[in-house]
């Protein structure tokens, strides 16, 4: 635990220390948290799921306003989850494109009147999730292929930075929902609680009991719709490693691009047999086509790397303008970080003869 600070009064509001932890999650609301040299008062809460509840909060010293997750925990081994989640986001912190880690705290459930292990983690505050924005854009009508690629860009930036931490870091639940857009108007990737370092290479050696032990992990820290063929069917024997997230980037992709997912509520079959469909109509995205047939390869060895993703030369591109140079997603150096600054303005040369 010696990497937390200690938290023994972080619920030191009225009330007295720890006097809102048995209370009900709303009641939080209102308190005021101890968290380093912070003094945050818990103004709303932001979203919810399982064990963990986000709030805004805000630093009576410099009415700064952060993000503040909150982890109730019996279990040792998800105690260990929610360690090794801090550790990541420390690790990964300091990208443009990861949510700002800014602090930690933990007390044990002896210490906690909830009976639970309580975790905090300060990040920074983000706009809203990407979801939102892209349901917003799509009541005005489809979003342009300037909004899709410097969205997808900015996802792919985040993913590099993890998959060049040495060893690789896999995020394993990349999708929509976790990502966010900053106050600055930058993508934002988040929610590290499922990130591993660990790599699977089943072979014909392994087990019954071995892979079953491998799937329940997968079960426990994907979600259905964005999991993999190789995840799937373990007996393929196909490596199970940070291509995952290519995978996942190419779910994404396609979401932006059609307004629904390639593998709509996690269909096994259609994703063990790579069948998804890219409309025959479509006029508006055929440069994303080949980029993301690209990304959604059955083998994961034939999926293109993090690396060689954002440098994908797309059919056509140099054929229009061949003063671009660099790649695909090239094209969008030095106008990404804050393109809901000018959202309607779409009306760059590039873009027109990507889109053409």
């Amino acid at each position: 635990m010696s990497l937390f600070q200690s938290a023994l009064d972080f619920l030191a509001g009225p009330g007295g220390s720890g006097a809102a932890a048995s209370r009900d999650q709303n009641d939080f609301v209102g308190q005021v948290v101890e968290l380093g040299d912070l003094k945050l008062r818990i103004k709303r809460i932001i979203a919810e799921g399982g064990f963990a509840f986000v709030y805004e909060a805000q630093d009576l010293g410099s009415s700064k306003d952060y993000a503040l997750k909150r982890l109730l925990s019996n279990e040792e081994e998800k105690n260990k989850a929610i360690i090794q989640e801090v550790c990541f986001m420390k690790k990964l912190s300091g990208h443009p494109n990861i949510v700002q880690f800014c602090s930690a705290a933990s007390i044990s459930k002896e210490e906690s009147d909830t009976g639970q292990a309580e975790f905090l983690i300060l990040t920074e505050l983000c706009r809203g999730q990407l979801v939102d924005f892209v349901k917003k854009v799509e009541q005005r009508g489809p979003m342009s292929c300037d909004t899709v690629l410097k969205i997808f860009y900015q996802s792919c930036r985040a993913v590099q930075h993890m998959h060049k931490q040495s060893p690789a870091v896999i995020h394993r639940d990349l999708k929509i929902e976790n990502l966010l857009i900053s106050h600055q108007g930058t993508i934002k990737l988040c929610d590290f609680g499922s990130a591993t370092i660990l790599a699977h290479y089943p072979d014909y050696s392994w087990s019954a009991h071995k892979r079953s032990m491998v799937e329940d992990e997968i079960t426990r820290n994907t979600t259905p719709a964005y999991r993999t063929p190789e995840m799937i069917d373990l007996y393929s024997n196909y490596p199970i490693n940070e291509k995952q997230d290519i995978w996942a980037l190419g779910c994404i992709l396609y979401l932006l691009c059609f307004k629904q997912h390639p593998f709509e509520e996690g269909a096994k079959l259609q994703i063990v047999n790579g069948k998804y469909n890219i409309p025959q109509n479509d006029t508006k995205y055929t440069v994303f086509h080949q980029l993301i047939r690209s990304m959604l390869k059955i083998n994961p060895d034939e999926r293109l790397s993090i690396s060689e993703l954002v440098t994908f030369e797309s059919p056509g591109v140099y054929d229009t303008d061949p003063a671009m140079g660099g790649g695909f997603l090239d094209i969008l150096k030095g106008g990404t970080e804050r393109f809901l600054t000018n959202i309607k303005d779409t009306s760059s040369k590039v873009i027109q003869s990507v889109a053409r």
